[in-house]
């Protein structure tokens, strides 16, 4: 008899391995994993990263034509270790560059280099592999696109397939996700969530050149030893049974100051619940 073996994520994101991992091509629709990365060969996931990546990116690419989704690193093939990271450890991770336009608003793709983008979304400087040097041309005048940032978060805690523990932003260009969501009429429930997934981290750096996004272990992973570190919230499940702000808000927070109101529930940094160790990027 034949047996299928699927990826394993076993153990936690900073001390995990990676089993029968499933590859990500360097390019695909919508996305491409820039020159500098590719020589890395962190390309390696869970099937349900991998997955959850390429239909994000095929949903920008649908609703905003014309971005492409620069990925970064996920684990390297067995997992474990790496000079980069201290997590990326068990194939729950990804690096996703920031979306950017140019000063006429028409999306850019950034090949060699991430940028870092200042709280008002402008493009401060260069972020480039760890142990090359910077780009030589100047710094374009480029800019955080929140609209595609957006689509791309909203794509992935839409999906059916995923759960997403962490997004590690900064927090200025996180209030951009949120006030791009609000004006696009998206489900106040969908952004106060949002709100609380997204986290700029007090223990690395605030994440302005790239999004890292985490994903909870698979079901069938836990049976083989993947452990989550924080707050256990079971969002697709639990969501309209919890209280706010973790559930879906109260009716009379989703008038004119629904913008402002989700604003102090990001910023405020409101107290985790379970948690079971501190969150590493």
């Amino acid at each position: 008899m034949a047996v299928e073996f699927g990826s394993a994520s076993v153990g936690t994101s900073g001390e995990g391995t990676l089993r029968h991992p499933a590859l990500l091509p360097f390019e695909g629709d919508g996305y491409a994993v820039p020159a500098p990365w590719r020589t890395r060969h962190a390309n390696y996931g869970t099937e349900e990263l991998v997955g959850a990546v390429v239909r994000a990116s095929r949903v920008v690419a649908a609703e905003a034509p014309g971005g492409v989704a620069a990925v970064g690193d996920l684990s390297h093939r067995s997992g474990g270790e790496s000079v980069q990271h201290r997590s990326h450890q068990s194939g729950r991770d990804v690096d996703v560059f920031y979306y950017a336009v140019d000063g006429g608003g028409r999306p850019v793709r950034l090949a060699d280099a991430m940028l870092h983008f200042a709280p008002d979304g402008r493009a401060l400087r260069w972020s480039p592999p760890q142990g090359t040097r910077p780009p030589t041309r100047p710094v374009p005048g480029y800019r955080f696109d929140a609209r595609r940032n957006w689509a791309f978060v909203r794509a992935l805690l839409n999906d059916p397939d995923v759960e997403v523990q962490w997004i590690f932003m900064q927090r200025n260009l996180a209030a951009a996700l949120l006030r791009e969501a609000t004006i696009a009429g998206d489900d106040p429930a969908l952004l106060a969530r949002a709100a609380f997934v997204i986290h700029e981290p007090s223990d690395s750096e605030p994440h302005d050149d790239h999004m890292h996004v985490r994903l909870y272990c698979d079901s069938g992973d836990r049976r083989l030893g993947c452990a989550d570190r924080g707050p256990v919230r079971w969002w697709k499940k639990l969501w309209k049974y919890m209280d706010a702000p973790y559930g879906r808000p109260p009716a009379d927070a989703l008038g004119a100051d629904g913008v402002a109101a989700l604003g102090r529930l990001f910023r405020e940094e409101l107290p985790l619940v379970l948690t079971a160790g501190r969150q590493t990027s």
